[in-house]
């Protein structure tokens, strides 16, 4: 398949929670995927085949719960062409 770009934000939640620590430990994540990354002041964008993309942040949001949130909301953008898009294509 293509490789594809994924712009996305996780949002922990939680009762009483502090959400400081968790950010960095998500983007640790993002840089331990190996795919080509992008970290922005809103969302972090990546490419990569879809799978690793969408196993990526499933694995972000696992953080979120380890650190103590009762829920994680994330909010994502898939951008698939059949040629592939690439981050350095959107510059």
């Amino acid at each position: 398949m293509a490789t594809v770009t994924a712009g996305f934000q996780v949002l922990p939640n939680g009762k009483d929670m502090d959400t400081n620590g968790v950010i960095p430990k998500i983007i640790d994540i993002v840089k331990q995927s190996g795919l080509n990354y992008e970290v922005g002041p809103m969302e972090t964008v990546v490419e990569g085949e879809i799978d690793d993309v969408l196993e990526l942040i499933k694995r972000t949001q696992q953080v979120g719960i380890e650190t103590g949130a009762s829920e994680v909301i994330t909010n994502m953008k898939l951008h698939y062409r059949p040629k592939g898009i690439m981050i350095a294509d959107k510059q």
